[in-house]
């Protein structure tokens, strides 16, 4: 087809093209394939494989911070100074960016309570270790492995806290998604 035909069938055809409405029978055959959709859209749900994933990446967080703080830890050092200031600082940095996700995942919305209840009790878990890695910062205030250990710790917990927000809103937003559809 040249482009002097196509120009000719669009003239030829130019009040259909122009037509601000459809076609007859265009809203009926919409409303008869609207009737063949099921009537509800599953709902999606945090599934326990969720949880149980959140779990792994906790105990595989924990297991490596354990690891890194009693590698080559003498323990025989008894601390005489106070914790720096800089440390304290940065602890209370990441606690409120810590508390303020965990917040966030505590407000939202879950379709089983149940697996809210498991994600929080995992997180909150994660508060032992923090009191450990402070105790061993008690008493070396002057170790650099713990202090690194104590930044890594938060780190791998703010990410881990952030793909688990990611993924809520990404539930949210696909159950969303069907309830617009449902409502059309």
């Amino acid at each position: 087809m040249t482009m002097s035909d196509i120009e000719k069938q669009i003239k030829e055809q130019r009040l259909l093209l122009d037509s601000d409405r459809p076609r007859e029978g265009h809203e009926d055959r919409f409303l008869q394939k609207l009737e063949r959709l099921p009537k509800r859209a599953p709902v999606r749900r945090i599934r326990f494989r969720h949880a149980i994933q959140v779990a792994a990446s906790v105990a595989i967080i924990f297991t490596s911070a354990v690891l890194l703080v009693r590698q080559d830890k003498s323990g025989s050092k008894v601390a005489q100074h106070e914790i720096p200031a800089a440390v304290m600082e940065a602890d209370f940095y990441y606690a409120s960016q810590v508390d303020a996700r965990y917040n966030e995942i505590r407000d939202f919305e879950f379709t089983d309570a149940e697996e809210k209840a498991l994600l929080l009790e995992e997180m909150k878990d994660l508060e032992s270790y923090h009191n450990q890695l402070m105790k061993d910062l008690e008493a070396n205030p002057d170790d650099d492995r713990v202090v690194s250990a104590l930044i890594r710790h938060y780190q791998l917990k703010l990410e881990v806290m952030d793909q688990i927000i990611t993924q809520l809103n990404q539930v949210k937003s696909e159950i969303s998604e069907n309830h617009e559809k449902e409502s059309i």
